[in-house]
Protein backbone atom coordinates (compact mmCIF):
# COMPACT_ATOMS: atom_id res chain seq x y z
CA UNK A 1 0.00 0.00 0.00
CA UNK A 2 2.64 2.30 0.73
CA UNK A 3 4.16 1.61 -2.14
CA UNK A 4 1.33 2.84 -4.43
CA UNK A 5 1.28 6.28 -1.98
CA UNK A 6 4.42 6.82 -3.15
CA UNK A 7 3.59 5.92 -6.59
CA UNK A 8 0.74 8.31 -6.37
CA UNK A 9 2.91 11.75 -4.75
CA UNK A 10 5.47 10.51 -7.56
CA UNK A 11 2.98 10.78 -10.23
CA UNK A 12 1.74 13.75 -8.84
CA UNK A 13 4.58 15.08 -8.24
CA UNK A 14 5.23 14.69 -11.92
CA UNK A 15 2.37 16.28 -13.12
CA UNK A 16 3.05 19.41 -10.89
CA UNK A 17 6.52 19.64 -11.98
CA UNK A 18 4.98 19.04 -15.84
CA UNK A 19 2.28 21.49 -15.42
CA UNK A 20 4.43 24.23 -13.41
CA UNK A 21 6.99 23.67 -16.40
CA UNK A 22 3.79 24.35 -18.90
CA UNK A 23 3.16 27.82 -17.12
CA UNK A 24 6.71 28.56 -17.11
CA UNK A 25 6.78 27.75 -20.95
CA UNK A 26 3.78 29.70 -21.54
CA UNK A 27 4.76 32.84 -19.83
CA UNK A 28 8.10 33.01 -21.07
CA UNK A 29 6.37 32.61 -24.56
CA UNK A 30 3.70 35.18 -23.93
CA UNK A 31 6.67 37.48 -23.12
CA UNK A 32 8.65 36.92 -26.04
CA UNK A 33 5.59 37.46 -28.24
CA UNK A 34 5.08 41.17 -26.30
CA UNK A 35 9.13 41.88 -26.64
CA UNK A 36 8.57 41.22 -30.64
CA UNK A 37 5.45 42.73 -31.01
CA UNK A 38 7.17 45.69 -29.47
CA UNK A 39 10.78 45.40 -31.42
CA UNK A 40 8.67 45.16 -34.80
CA UNK A 41 6.25 47.98 -34.25
CA UNK A 42 9.62 50.06 -33.24
CA UNK A 43 10.94 48.97 -36.68
CA UNK A 44 8.01 50.32 -38.55
CA UNK A 45 7.96 53.64 -36.74
CA UNK A 46 12.08 53.86 -37.06
CA UNK A 47 10.63 53.10 -40.99
CA UNK A 48 8.35 55.88 -40.91
CA UNK A 49 10.95 58.61 -39.64
CA UNK A 50 13.33 57.35 -41.51
CA UNK A 51 11.61 57.78 -44.95
CA UNK A 52 10.69 61.42 -43.56
CA UNK A 53 14.00 62.09 -42.70
CA UNK A 54 15.00 60.72 -46.26
CA UNK A 55 12.24 63.01 -47.73
CA UNK A 56 13.49 66.21 -45.59
CA UNK A 57 17.20 65.79 -46.69
CA UNK A 58 15.75 65.69 -50.33
CA UNK A 59 13.74 68.89 -50.20
CA UNK A 60 16.63 70.73 -48.72
CA UNK A 61 19.06 69.38 -51.31
CA UNK A 62 16.35 70.26 -54.21
CA UNK A 63 16.24 74.29 -52.60
CA UNK A 64 19.39 74.53 -52.68
CA UNK A 65 19.77 73.83 -55.89
CA UNK A 66 16.83 76.16 -56.68
CA UNK A 67 18.47 78.69 -54.49
CA UNK A 68 22.02 78.31 -56.48
CA UNK A 69 20.22 78.33 -59.30
CA UNK A 70 18.73 81.53 -58.89
CA UNK A 71 21.68 83.25 -57.41
CA UNK A 72 23.76 82.50 -60.51
CA UNK A 73 20.81 84.26 -62.57
CA UNK A 74 21.54 87.20 -61.10
CA UNK A 75 24.85 87.09 -61.27
CA UNK A 76 24.65 86.91 -64.93
CA UNK A 77 22.55 89.84 -64.79
CA UNK A 78 24.93 91.71 -62.62
CA UNK A 79 27.52 91.01 -64.89
CA UNK A 80 25.50 91.75 -68.25
CA UNK A 81 25.09 95.32 -66.75
CA UNK A 82 28.44 95.69 -65.75
CA UNK A 83 29.97 94.49 -68.84
CA UNK A 84 27.26 96.30 -70.74
CA UNK A 85 27.02 99.62 -69.65
CA UNK A 86 26.14 101.09 -73.17
CA UNK A 87 22.81 99.50 -72.97
CA UNK A 88 22.36 101.32 -69.82
CA UNK A 89 23.30 104.70 -71.47
CA UNK A 90 21.11 104.38 -74.59
CA UNK A 91 18.37 103.89 -72.16
CA UNK A 92 19.54 106.85 -70.50
CA UNK A 93 19.94 108.66 -73.53
CA UNK A 94 16.28 107.65 -75.04
CA UNK A 95 14.54 108.83 -72.17
CA UNK A 96 16.06 112.06 -72.06
CA UNK A 97 15.68 112.76 -75.58
CA UNK A 98 11.78 112.18 -75.18
CA UNK A 99 10.57 115.76 -75.11
CA UNK A 100 7.59 115.01 -72.98
CA UNK A 101 9.61 113.53 -70.49
CA UNK A 102 11.65 115.93 -70.49
CA UNK A 103 8.70 118.38 -70.40
CA UNK A 104 6.88 116.56 -67.55
CA UNK A 105 10.05 116.84 -65.43
CA UNK A 106 11.09 120.81 -66.27
CA UNK A 107 7.51 121.38 -64.89
CA UNK A 108 7.63 119.30 -62.06
CA UNK A 109 11.06 121.03 -60.68
CA UNK A 110 9.14 124.18 -61.37
CA UNK A 111 6.31 123.12 -59.26
CA UNK A 112 8.43 122.28 -56.47
CA UNK A 113 10.65 125.21 -56.72
CA UNK A 114 7.11 127.46 -56.56
CA UNK A 115 5.93 125.36 -53.87
CA UNK A 116 9.17 126.12 -51.50
CA UNK A 117 9.48 129.99 -51.69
Amino acid sequence: MVDQQEKFDEMENVEQSEFLFANMKRTYDLHQTLDTKAINDANKHGAVLDNLATQALQNAIESANMISKQAIKHADVACDRIWNVDEQGYTAQAILQDEGVVDTLIAKILSKMAAAD
